[in-house]
């Protein structure tokens, strides 16, 4: 009897949260910077294990609203905007999935000042408030860093600014929580240490457990919501592509865990687009040499995010091969056809139908005659491969029409949740 798939939820957190910062080199550990000072401050105030939970990931993905680099380094510009754009899509994006949703209302106040919050009746025993003035404090701490300079040749003014945040920005006994946490070199140190995330992962309040595949599923929806949700012409192609890969598993007689394997695989599969700017990824015109450059590394960035999550290696191996060709013209690893497996000629197929199958800024959505003439086309070249091509052929109807399906669905959620926002 095959298991269902399981997925490493602590593997999962610190490889996307550390893929969130990959778009600048002035982002690089931020979010577990931030997690770092929330949970030491948690920790000294003796705050419940399950708040240091619900905080801890807050903090790993609290900027998971941002859903462009040009955003993530926008946001690093200390200008007041309440309330921030990114804190909204945030929160929503945490209710999407049971094990984030208790996390929502930190990132949706992890800009909020303390004068807001009393403003609005909530005193610093109100729930969430407290761990919510906490992560203010270490989102805005890391992101006064000057990443060039020692931090021991800095840290002294940075306790000075997040002392002058009180009483406005921020209560005062948050601040009092701070002092007795930063008083020490070691502190300072081990948060610029290039060892953070591994010690991290070693001392931090997540426990180590396995998400069964309807979890790690509802997982994987909110960081495909991450990728895709950037623009209204991407907002629904990733749940278009894992159901057509659904649609062609069946056809295939994939079974079991296999079927779970490749519809990860079509979700995630253009995660590593987090490193992509908006300007080039949503580009009406065509892309000069420098930004296709810059967008063909996008499956080399999916399949380093998944390979590090235990229990994804095999989807990490099909979704960060969506760009192999057989002939080995593809990339970013000019793989060949002795070299791909069913699942990544899965994928490959999925991804260049569904994306014919869509509008795009600079086209309308290709006819069925279209799809598979181009399919063909491409399976006859020795770029796509023709059994996976003639499963589509012989049930477009039904696969497509999934497709259709699970992205009108997508679209219906985007433009009521997320479209407005910013």
């Amino acid at each position: 009897m095959w298991r269902d798939l399981t997925v490493n939820v602590t593997d999962l957190l610190f490889s996307v949260s550390e893929a969130m910062d990959l778009a600048d080199p002035s982002l690089t550990d931020h979010q577990l910077r931030t997690a770092f000072v929330a949970w030491q401050m948690a920790r000294h105030a003796g705050m419940d294990p399950i708040e240091q939970d619900k905080l801890f990931v807050a903090s790993m993905l609290h900027d998971i609203g941002a859903l462009s680099p040009e955003e993530k380094m926008g946001i690093h510009a200390f200008e007041e905007m309440l309330p921030e754009p990114h804190c909204m899509r945030g929160e929503k994006l945490f209710e999407e999935a049971f094990w984030l949703a208790p996390s929502a209302p930190l990132v949706r106040w992890h800009h909020t000042a303390m004068r807001a919050h009393r403003a609005a009746g909530r005193t610093l025993q109100t729930p969430d408030v407290l761990a919510s003035q906490i992560l203010f404090l270490a989102d805005h701490l890391e992101r006064a860093i000057n990443r060039k300079q020692f931090i021991l040749h800095q840290h002294h003014d940075l306790i000075r600014r997040m002392q002058a945040l009180a009483p406005n920005s921020l209560h005062p006994d948050v601040i009092g929580l701070f002092d007795a946490i930063s008083g020490t070199e070691d502190f300072w140190l081990d948060l610029v240490s290039g060892s953070l995330g591994k010690m991290l992962m070693r001392r931090s309040p997540l426990r180590t457990v396995d998400l069964d595949f309807a979890t790690a599923r509802a997982l994987a929806g909110v960081f495909k919501d991450m990728t895709d949700f950037r623009s209204r012409f991407t907002a629904t192609h990733s749940s278009g592509v894992a159901a057509c890969c659904v649609g062609l598993a069946a056809a295939l007689s994939f079974t079991g865990k296999d079927g779970q394997q490749i519809e990860l695989a079509g979700m995630l599969h253009d995660i590593g687009k987090l490193v992509v700017p908006n300007a080039i990824l949503c580009k009406a015109g065509k892309l000069t040499a420098h930004e296709y450059a810059v967008i063909r590394q996008h499956p080399h960035h999916t399949h380093r995010i998944l390979s590090r999550i235990n229990g994804l290696q095999q989807v990490a191996e099909w979704a960060g091969l969506h760009h192999e060709r057989l002939d080995g013209s593809g990339y970013c690893g000019a793989m060949n056809c002795n070299e791909l497996d069913l699942g990544a000629k899965v994928v490959a197929v999925a991804d260049v139908a569904t994306a014919m199958a869509e509008k795009r800024p600079y086209r309308d959505p290709c006819t069925q005659d279209l799809v598979l003439g181009t399919l063909d086309d491409m399976a006859r070249a020795r770029l796509l491969d023709q059994q996976v091509v003639a499963a589509l052929g012989d049930n477009y109807a039904a696969i497509m029409g999934a497709a259709a399906e699970a992205q009108g669905a997508d679209q219906r959620r985007f433009s009521s949740r997320y479209a407005a926002v910013g």
